[in-house]
């Protein structure tokens, strides 16, 4: 009995030891395994571009891992070992960052490397994922220095500016280093309306530099490339057509009431409404269904209610607008806008009957 005691002993003695290696087995892993990756770093840097990609930024995301950067070396594009670092790793763009050591330690680590570069080799990692400007190696020249070219008419205070093209452009990361503005009459201004065949003010024009940004496909769907640039003009009202020397899209309302219907909705309503749809009122006038001048045009345009608003040809640069109108008015042969259904603002008078509907 006490030697199979004994043995039995010994065999849990053996037990709890190999059970204490695996342990210390395991910790040692799990302890290697939390290890910050020893990392060098090497930056290939530009000397006069102070527009191009920060690489320190890219650095700094690379240090919130868990890695430890025990070396940071700066190099410089004109330098001798900077060429042959970027021969050896066939580098593309510039700056850079060249990180060595336990890029792979772990699978979580390689996988960050893998989306932010490329691994020439199981070790070296190069930084490829920097935004413009940067520069080109194969180029030999800074790419996505953006330069915008404004053509206004200052004198047209109702047309709608395109700075906000220039200001989008910023907000999505394009770097616009160089801007101009013209009046369309300046010796500069009708040259570049010849080259670019302008025929719409104001007009943006964005150097083909845009080509390097996620954008350009909306610029490319917008204009064709020409001459190195994409010239955007106006597309809403108003905007001064060229071709025909004068602003269009200034409209002309007139509004028309009986102040003998005290229950029929105001009819500065129906002015309200047009801003909804970028129509913009450059002049107003407003008549009483007793006087003259509204006699004449009830007879030309045989209004049978009111309150009523008629507006001048120029509104049909805004399509919005039109498809809208087709629903309470009509478009008479001389291209004015007469409303024809007030009841779907409210109560109205039937001017034939005299008799005041109340709508509900």
């Amino acid at each position: 009995m006490l030697a199979l005691i004994g043995a039995i002993s010994l065999m849990n003695i053996y037990i709890i030891q190999g059970r204490a290696e695996k342990v210390n087995e395991a910790k040692e892993i799990a302890k290697e395994f939390l290890r910050p990756a020893k990392l060098e770093v090497t930056k290939i840097l530009l000397s006069d571009c102070e527009e191009c990609f920060d690489i320190e930024t890219a650095l700094e995301s690379i240090k919130k891992q868990n890695v430890n950067v025990t070396e940071e070396r700066t190099i410089y594009l004109n330098e001798n070992y900077a060429k042959e670092i970027i021969d050896k790793y066939n580098i593309e763009k510039i700056p850079t960052l060249i990180i060595s050591g336990e890029t792979n330690k772990t699978e979580q680590l390689k996988s960050f490397f893998g989306n932010i570069g490329d691994f020439p080799d199981e070790k070296n990692v190069v930084f490829t994922s920097l935004k413009p400007p940067y520069y080109d190696v194969t180029l030999s020249r800074v790419v996505g220095k953006v330069s915008v070219i404004n053509v206004v008419d200052s004198l047209c205070e109702e047309c709608i500016p395109l700075s906000q093209v220039a200001d989008a452009l910023k907000q999505s990361g394009v770097a616009i280093t160089e801007e101009k503005t013209y009046e369309y009459f300046s010796s500069e201004g009708i040259g570049l309306i010849n080259r670019f065949d302008i025929s719409r003010i104001p007009a943006i024009l964005i150097s083909n530099e845009v080509n390097y940004y996620d954008v350009k496909e909306q610029i490319q769907q917008l204009a064709e490339e020409k001459n190195g640039f994409y010239a955007l003009h106006a597309t809403s009202a108003p905007y001064r057509d060229l071709k025909q020397g004068k602003v269009i899209g200034l409209v002309k309302i007139i509004l028309l009431d009986d102040s003998s219907c005290g229950e029929c909705y105001d009819v500065s309503i129906n002015k309200q409404i047009l801003p909804r749809f970028g129509v913009f009122v450059n002049e107003e006038e407003a008549y009483d269904v007793s006087s003259n001048e509204v006699r004449e045009l009830i007879a030309k345009y045989n209004i049978e209610k009111v309150p009523a608003l008629l507006l001048s040809p120029e509104v049909s640069e805004y399509p919005a607008f039109v498809q809208v109108w087709q629903s309470v008015g009509t478009i008479e042969g001389d291209g004015w806008y007469v409303m024809r259904k007030p009841e779907s603002l409210g109560t109205y008078k039937d001017l034939a009957s005299g008799e005041i509907v109340q709508v509900q």
